[in-house]
């Protein structure tokens, strides 16, 4: 089974999907089926009204078809139709891409938010920015395999097993329902579930690009045998979501394409201008967890450096924090691998093999954006380590230099099955397992010094605000978006009171005691949805 295949099924980046996973070592490390051609200065979009096929290359030659052209085995993708109505719902929108014509899902279709203004006036200036997940694909073989529901050798007879997923199509087009509830981080709250979040002006991204939100290639040439078929196929796909978060970000920047209008409810009301902000909040479950973790510092400095108030001189007012959910794993670099694991199937056999094979493969589909500082720091300080930013672990423990917050299930089943199926290795604790009980026993206490992340990162000395952790000994992946998930699941510490997620970022983010709160594996405190 591939790593990063996900857990339950996959819509279109609606709140109900299911588990969403960052693209996996496993599928990177799997040889790019065609060296892609560098598409990043393509600059003419589709006509909205033409096929998403009709792409060019990037020498302005014809490409291959388009994925959703050249294989009429795709699977998924509905869910459109009016959805709920109300002023609590979020409204749907495509990017204008007459105005940001790189902002593509990997067919070619219009990359999608659902959003809703503020509600008091004192959240004006205050956001929620929310990066979903879904997965991800970086081969050929992968991405075909993606596109036509490859569950299993029913369906898809002639994928190899390693590509085989719980996502589909839906994940990689603009399909969606004309609105959505509010759920999980985006509830307005009430007295019974209060929400610090929940009046800010909320954005959820549709995650439809395939790359854990890192790409910057249009049109890539890939190649693959037919799923079903077996029969050679040859396709473009693009793979944008870099592009895609930075035109949503000068669409509420006001910097180009369609203010946002929300006609949901009894009234009109178009989004503030984002670059008034006071604060930020930039979330992410799964990919888009590590969405977060590769855009956060990029988001940060871009925001600070267009903000009309930062601009003024003096103190720059603007906050940007992360919060990242179900994708921070135990770090791989202490780790060895399995003799009869998948990543030794592949060739790989080290920890630094896994990070190189990343950067040879998907890193180059996707042409992944990743944070940063990452490469400029290991270039001056270790030359050579450089393929060690394409580990998002890495990145995170030593990079990221923004404020930010991890929940992170400590049974994740679909992450801790990533583990699993790669077959790292423990030194002490041996091999990661299928049931989950060394996963928590390594993570527990690697996330417990998260908040001393200043003393032990790479980039340290820029660290101003200790990460905040939300761990409960639960199994459920890709929670933020869940209202069982956020208010339902609570930790209580010895001699203390029940907390839930939003307990503790808010204590985070306000700097109070107790941003850091854990479950621990040999005596559950934990409160789980069933």
């Amino acid at each position: 089974m591939a790593l990063g295949c996900g857990g339950g099924g996959g819509g279109g980046g609606g709140p109900q999907d299911g588990g969403a996973d960052a693209p996996s070592t496993a599928d990177s490390a799997v040889p790019a089926d065609t060296t892609p051609t560098d598409t990043t200065t393509q600059d003419t979009a589709p006509p909205r009204d033409a096929a998403p096929g009709d792409a060019t290359g990037a020498d302005g030659g014809a490409a291959p078809p388009n994925i959703s052209a050249a294989l009429d085995c795709g699977r998924g993708g509905g869910g459109s139709g009016p959805g709920p109505n109300n002023a609590n719902s979020l409204q749907r929108m495509e990017i204008d891409v007459r105005a940001f014509p790189d902002a593509l899902c990997n067919d070619g279709s219009p990359a999608v938010i659902y959003f809703r203004p503020y509600r008091g006036e004192a959240n004006r200036n205050r956001w929620l920015l929310n990066l979903r997940g879904g997965g991800g694909c970086g081969s050929g073989q992968a991405c075909a395999a993606r596109w036509c529901g490859c569950g299993g050798a029913a369906l898809c007879p002639s994928t190899p097993s390693y590509t085989y997923t719980n996502f589909d199509r839906g994940n990689m087009i603009s399909a969606g329902a004309a609105s959505q509830a509010a759920t999980g981080i985006f509830h307005r709250g009430d007295p019974a579930r209060p929400n610090v979040l929940g009046d800010y002006n909320q954005v959820r991204v549709v995650y439809c690009s395939s790359d854990g939100w890192s790409g910057t290639r249009r049109a890539v040439p890939l190649t693959a045998v037919h799923p079903v078929s077996g029969a050679p196929v040859a396709y473009s796909i693009h793979f944008l979501g870099g592009r895609i978060l930075d035109a949503w970000l000068a669409t509420l920047r006001q910097d180009g394409g369609r203010v946002p209008e929300y006609t949901l409810g009894a009234t009109r009301a178009s989004l503030p201008d984002l670059d008034e902000a006071e604060e930020v909040v930039l979330a992410g479950d799964s990919a888009g967890g590590n969405g977060v973790i590769e855009n956060l510092d990029h988001v940060a400095e871009l925001l600070r450096g267009r903000n009309t108030r930062c601009a003024a001189g003096g103190a720059c007012p603007l906050v940007v924090r992360g919060l990242m959910d179900a994708v921070v794993g135990p770090d791989k670099s202490r780790l060895t691998v399995s003799p009869t694991g998948l990543l030794t199937m592949l060739g790989i056999t080290t920890y630094t093999q896994s990070a190189e094979a990343t950067a040879r493969g998907a890193d180059i589909v996707h042409g992944a954006r990743h944070d940063t500082s990452c490469a400029a720091w290991h270039a001056a300080n270790r030359p050579g380590t450089e393929a060690l930013c394409s580990d998002n672990m890495h990145v995170v423990r030593h990079h990221v230099t923004t404020p930010f917050f991890v929940r992170m299930a400590l049974r994740d089943s679909l992450i801790a099955g990533n583990y699993f199926e790669a077959g790292w290795v423990d030194p002490v604790l041996g091999p990661f397992d299928r049931m989950a009980t060394v996963f928590p026993r390594v993570l527990q206490p690697e996330l417990s010094a998260f908040p001393m992340l200043r003393a032990s990162a790479e980039e340290g000395a820029q660290v101003t605000t200790a990460p905040g952790v939300f761990a409960p000994l639960c199994t459920n992946h890709d929670t933020i978006n869940e209202d069982s998930e956020v208010f339902g699941v609570t930790i209580t510490p010895t001699g203390g009171a029940a907390v839930r997620l939003l307990d503790a970022f808010d204590a985070w983010r306000r700097g109070a005691p107790g941003s850091a709160v854990l479950s621990d594996p040999r005596a559950n405190a934990t409160v789980c949805p069933p």
